[in-house]
């Protein structure tokens, strides 16, 4: 079965080059690093270098690796941010996760079709106008 790819809405560039997702960030204070996240989601494993500091509750931006868009202006809420998702059968859907270091909420999103995984899911699900379908 093929794998999951994951896109920048903006210019469609490959996010997952082999087995995690990477994306360039900078904190609050102005350091810049590099965040690979897993592809599973609900999954919140993060590898980054031990020099590039997070702290837990703080928000970050979030930029493409490649055509440095701020995938935090690709979503309407101001603390998450929308990569795009295509599944193995071809299915695109939008993938909407916290920028908030620590929360563990992602949104799989196929028109008025929203999928919540992580514990802290509930934060902002009413975004959609819907509670949790657990």
């Amino acid at each position: 079965m093929k794998e999951n790819d994951f896109l920048c809405p903006q210019c469609r560039g490959q996010l997952k080059p082999n087995n995690k997702i990477i994306f360039s960030v900078k904190t609050k204070d102005g350091s810049v690093g590099l965040m690979l996240l897993s592809p599973h989601l609900g999954e919140y494993s993060v590898v980054k270098h031990k020099s590039f500091k997070l702290i837990d509750g703080e928000h970050l931006e979030v930029y493409c690796p490649i055509c440095h868009e701020n995938l935090g202006d690709q979503h309407e809420h101001k603390d998450l941010a929308k990569v795009l998702m295509i599944n193995g059968e071809d299915k695109e859907y939008e993938i909407v996760f916290s920028l908030i270091v620590g929360q563990k909420c992602t949104y799989k999103v196929l028109g008025e079709d929203v999928e919540p995984f992580g514990e802290d899911a509930d934060e902002y699900f009413n975004f959609w106008g819907e509670a949790p379908a657990y």
